[in-house]
């Protein structure tokens, strides 16, 4: 599961898909769950500015966000991706 996390805790579903108009090369766009709103890099680091983060139940989600995020090339911190410690898989 991949939760959008505010800084005071309240959490939020998302969802990633490569079933979107807005995905390119197969990169997938993460989408708010209750709608089919897209939430973009740009708008993420700006969140992440504030103290949000995404958290995840599998290194394999934290991937697949952090490309349809273009993580790297934005220069997000990884401390706002954060793979929660009791679902990690061996």
């Amino acid at each position: 599961m991949i939760r959008l996390v505010s800084p005071d805790g309240r959490r939020e579903r998302l969802r990633w898909t490569d079933k979107h108009p807005l995905s390119s090369f197969g990169l997938g766009v993460v989408l708010r769950a209750k709608s089919s709103i897209p939430l973009d890099g740009a708008t993420f680091a700006y969140l992440a500015r504030d103290g949000w983060r995404i958290e995840f139940d599998t290194d394999l989600e934290r991937r697949r966000v952090a490309g349809a995020l273009a993580w790297a090339a934005r220069g997000l911190p990884t401390n706002a991706l954060l793979v929660r410690q009791a679902a990690r898989q061996a």
